[in-house]
């Protein structure tokens, strides 16, 4: 019996946390340096028993016109924002461009909800429409179990 993979993409503007939301779930160290990612980055995860194969789409300008092709064939887009206002803006431009056209499940990840100022993740969804958001902190190490949680009820619904 041959396994399909099923495919996440993570998507999200620049330094939001995607990178160290991939790390924290895969039980890494996130580094406390910034190292962006050079236009897309894959892993494989297991979720619920599936094996899941997890894009990192990078986030700079420069990448953003390669994202609706990496986008093609996902089970569940996860888009990232840092919970600040100005960022919310912008991941709702991306939603708003990418929700038609996808055929796919989309989620947000409200990332960074532990620096002081940090949108509530119900202030979000708000924000982005009714999109259901879960709050993250993705260089906590006690909430990697939490986001595999998310993921693999996300996973199981698609």
């Amino acid at each position: 019996m041959i396994s399909t993979k099923q495919k996440i993409c993570f998507i999200g503007e620049g330094g939001v946390g995607k990178t160290s939301l991939l790390s924290l779930l895969q039980g890494r160290d996130v580094p406390y340096e910034r190292i962006p990612t050079v236009g897309l980055e894959v892993e494989d995860s297991s979720l619920n028993g599936k094996n899941c194969s997890i894009w990192d789409l990078g986030g700079q300008k420069r990448f953003k016109f390669m994202w609706q092709d990496f986008l093609r064939g996902a089970g569940l887009a996860v888009i990232v924002c840092d919970s600040t206002e100005k960022n919310v803006e912008k991941t709702k431009e991306i939603y708003d461009r990418f929700e038609r056209s996808l055929g796919t499940k989309i989620i947000a990840i409200a990332n960074k909800q532990d620096l002081p100022g940090a949108m509530s993740a119900q202030e979000i969804q708000k924000k982005l429409g009714g999109l259901k958001t879960y709050g993250m902190s993705a260089i906590k190490p006690e909430l990697q179990q939490r986001m595999k949680e998310i993921l693999e009820y996300e996973v199981a619904t698609f």
